[in-house]
This record gives structure tokens, sequence and C-alpha cells, in this order.
């Protein structure tokens, strides 16, 4: 019986983790994404700007799993999955459209998309992290 308590213990552990580990790494990613997207709009640099959001695409693609979401909150936080979940699926958009703007060289309406994907970060991190 102890054996049994003990393999479940340690297996909750690693899928713990594991998901801080991809939540870590998908919180960073679109970091780094963010930062490289802000200096490309204030460099005049849209190869910056492309390859901010690919990352931030990578990052959000962990993220955008409602499994790990879960997994990463703390038990308190657990019901507001739904709310990072929608911060993620906002963030799609708005890739997309800040690409779109950007290819039809609408660079104000890009920025404007770059500001919503902040605000759907910031929004997250405010009310999941009680800020």
């Amino acid at each position: 019986m102890k054996l049994s308590k003990l393999i479940i213990a340690a297996t909750l552990f690693v899928v713990t983790a594991n998901a801080n580990d991809v939540m870590q790494k998908s919180m960073s990613t679109m970091e780094k994404g963010m930062t490289q997207i802000q200096q490309g709009f204030l460099n005049n640099n849209l190869g910056l700007i492309k390859e901010g959001t690919k990352l931030v695409k990578e990052g959000n693609a962990l993220f955008s799993d409602k499994k790990v979401i879960s997994q990463y909150l703390p038990d308190n936080k657990k019901h507001m999955v739904n709310v990072a979940e929608n911060a993620s699926k906002r963030i799609s958009l708005d890739i997309n459209e800040l690409e779109v703007n950007l290819d039809n060289k609408a660079f104000i309406n890009a920025a404007n998309s770059y500001s919503d994907m902040l605000n759907a970060c910031s929004s997250c991190h405010s009310i999941v992290r009680s800020w």
C-alpha cells in the first residue's frame, strides 16, 4: 500500500513539474517574441517583427492546452483556466491580424494588433495572478 502511494505521489510530482516546465517555456518564449515585436516597431525592422511573431506563435501553442494550463494553475485558481484559454485565443487572432496588416503595409493597424496582444497578456496575468 505504501509503495502504491509513493508511486502515485512521484507521478503527480513529475506531471506537475513537467507542466511548470511547459508553462515556463511558453511564457519565456512569448516574452522574447513580444520584446522582438516591440523592438521591430521601434526600429522599423520588419524582420524583427516577423521573428517575434513566430516566437509568440510557438509560445502560445504550448500555452493553449487546457490540461497544461490547469496543471500549472494553483488549486485556488484552477477555475480560471477559461480566462487563460480565452487570452490564448485572443493572442492567436491578434497574431494573424498583425501578419495580415504587415503584408498590407498597414503598420498602424499592425501596431494596434500588437497592443491588443499585450493587453490580452496583461489581462490574463492580472486576473489569474491576482495583480
